[in-house]
């Protein structure tokens, strides 16, 4: 005995079909442009993050280098009589005012964590000297009071609209990859740019961040590629899935049995051999969804489609043709094998006793039609010939099987 439960609630297993042809061709496409849309997009983080690092760094730069020039302009006057020399050898500049200056621009070299912390005067349009170098003496990267060397564009820009400036990252053979931040030391008489106190910092560590941001970018960007493709294809399957089958009952849908037998009759054409169908149709299915309601109605053709999936072999087409109607396609077969199938169905189906929720048992019957197909028959024929062996066996009898003859005609 079967108890009722509404097929929505049934457990049942969807398998998810294989895709191919254009389906394949849709998602192979649809791969490559999420992988184009995730590839911009990484890029665009990428450049995004390095921006931002970038102007991190620079702005610190600069905020160290106005930090500097203030420090300087606290003892202008000191720092004044330093401009004016022109010739810095030893004796000619206050250089006791020097080492301590020396001293602060260590101090800060270290604590700011910077790579290079220096203070100029220009000399030229394209010139300047060294006055301050945060380097400790001795170093080969130290720049002695009076060195000369070239004037930047940043430097110059300082000099020209007299406020801070920084710059991105700039590639120097001498020094390396190097972002600058330059604030100008005015004369707070004249408020002219008199020298200008420079503060570099290396592009390395944000080359470090974004060698770990670029990683973890890339993984991402795999995953969201991995998992779309994914969801795509288990889409496009699930698709393929219920375009083919029939949700209620699980059997082939009436789409995919006409492509079914479409293909079996031009294979059958080819090798000459005949192949039986049968139709199934339910007796008195109306009065069963008026009486029991279309819930119960439900129940019981997943019931009675569930013995037909019992009764048939893997190479078989069972499908739901329409309401209450079921077609079965038994490809390399015979009359004496569908009238097996036939008969087995009728004694399976005839012992069900569905249960109701009231507790009523209820049981059913089916009529079934077969027709064998024949070379030069179209797929429209052999179906006229099983509808027309079906209506004979409900007109005779119901809940029995007729092979379809000329004579029924």
């Amino acid at each position: 005995m079967v108890i009722y439960s509404h097929p929505i609630f049934s457990r049942r297993r969807i398998r998810l079909k294989k895709i191919s042809g254009s389906r394949m061709i849709f998602l192979y496409i649809t791969i490559v442009i999420v992988s184009v849309v995730s590839l911009i997009s990484s890029l665009y983080l990428y450049n995004s993050v390095q921006n931002l690092l970038v102007e991190e760094r620079g702005r610190k730069a600069l905020g160290v280098s106005i930090a500097v020039a203030k420090i300087i302009q606290q003892d202008y006057a000191s720092f004044r009589n330093l401009l004016e020399v022109e010739n810095y050898e030893e004796g000619n500049y206050d250089e006791s005012y020097y080492i301590k200056m020396q001293q602060i621009f260590q101090e800060i070299n270290v604590q700011s964590n910077v790579k290079f912390v220096y203070c100029g005067k220009r000399i030229s349009d394209e010139e300047m000297v060294y006055l301050f170098d945060g380097e400790s003496p001795g170093s080969v990267l130290f720049s002695p009071i009076g060195s000369e060397d070239d004037l930047d564009a940043v430097e110059k820009k300082t000099y020209a609209e007299k406020k801070p400036n920084y710059t991105s990252i700039v590639k120097d053979s001498d020094w390396g990859e190097l972002l600058t931040g330059v604030a100008p030391i005015r004369d707070p008489y004249t408020g002219e740019a008199v020298a200008h106190v420079g503060v570099d910092v290396s592009a390395e560590q944000i080359y470090r961040s974004l060698s770990g941001i670029k990683k973890l970018i890339v993984i991402n960007a795999i995953l969201f590629i991995l998992i779309t493709s994914l969801i795509i294809y288990k889409l496009l399957s699930m698709n393929l899935f219920f375009m083919e089958n029939d949700y209620l009952t699980g059997l082939h849908s009436k789409g995919f049995e006409e492509r079914f037998l479409d293909q079996l009759i031009k294979k059958s054409t080819i090798n000459g051999k005949s192949f039986p169908l049968i139709m199934i149709d339910f007796d008195d299915f109306k009065l069963i969804n008026d009486e029991y309601g279309h819930h119960f109605g439900d129940c019981v053709l997943k019931q009675v489609a569930d013995i037909l999936q019992i009764c048939t072999r893997s190479v078989d087409c069972c499908a739901r043709y329409g309401g209450d109607e079921f077609i079965i396609v038994l490809p390399e077969a015979n009359l004496e094998y569908a009238s097996f199938v036939c008969q087995w169905l009728l004694k399976e189906v005839s012992k069900q006793r569905i249960k109701t929720k009231d507790g009523c048992s209820v049981s059913v019957s089916v009529s079934m039609g077969v027709a064998l197909w024949k070379k030069g028959m179209t797929s429209e024929q052999i179906l006229e010939h099983a509808d027309k062996a079906l209506y004979h066996s409900k007109r005779t009898g119901k809940g029995r099987m007729v092979i379809y003859k000329e004579d029924l005609e």
